[in-house]
This record gives C-alpha cells, sequence and structure tokens, in this order.
C-alpha cells in the first residue's frame, strides 16, 4: 500500500491524474495529450519508458508498468506483478 500511495504521489506531481484500484493505476489523462496526437509511439514509448524507471529500485516492486492504450487515458497502465512462484 505503501508503495502504491507513494507512486501515485509521484506520477501526480509528475502531471497525470491516476486513479487507483487495489493495487492497479490507471491515468485517467496523459500531460502530454497534445504532443500524442501527432508522435503516439513517441509519446506512450516515453510514457512506458518513465513508469518503469519510477518503479525499479533496490526492493523489488509489487508495480509494473504494461502498455494499456485507451480512449480519454494515457496509454500505460501499472498493475500489481503477477507472482512466477506456483
Amino acid at each position: 500500500e505503501g508503495l502504491v500511495a507513494a507512486t501515485v504521489g509521484v506520477l501526480r506531481d509528475c502531471g497525470y491524474e491516476p486513479r487507483t484500484d487495489g493495487c492497479e493505476v490507471t491515468m485517467a489523462n496523459c500531460p502530454f495529450h497534445a504532443l500524442a496526437q501527432d508522435f503516439t509511439d513517441l509519446v506512450c514509448g516515453m510514457n512506458l519508458a518513465l513508469m518503469r524507471g519510477l518503479l525499479e529500485g533496490p526492493d523489488e516492486s509489487v508495480l509494473e508498468a504494461c502498455p494499456d492504450p485507451g480512449p480519454d487515458r494515457c496509454c500505460v497502465r501499472l498493475r500489481a506483478v503477477q507472482s512466477t512462484t506456483a
């Protein structure tokens, strides 16, 4: 919970409008929307790289950044990391 709250705070400070649903975070906007109209691949790739970089660190993150384009929101969604252990 603490990591999700901290991540949401940083994204809000960067101009995103994060919305949480448990351990899933959707951006209700893209701060680069106007630029994304002409340079979609560049802006969406930049958003994905920014959020992946935000989640990197010495501790294992509970979130991962995934491409998930949709109308009226950012093209990246943060979701809970899927466990690979059975």
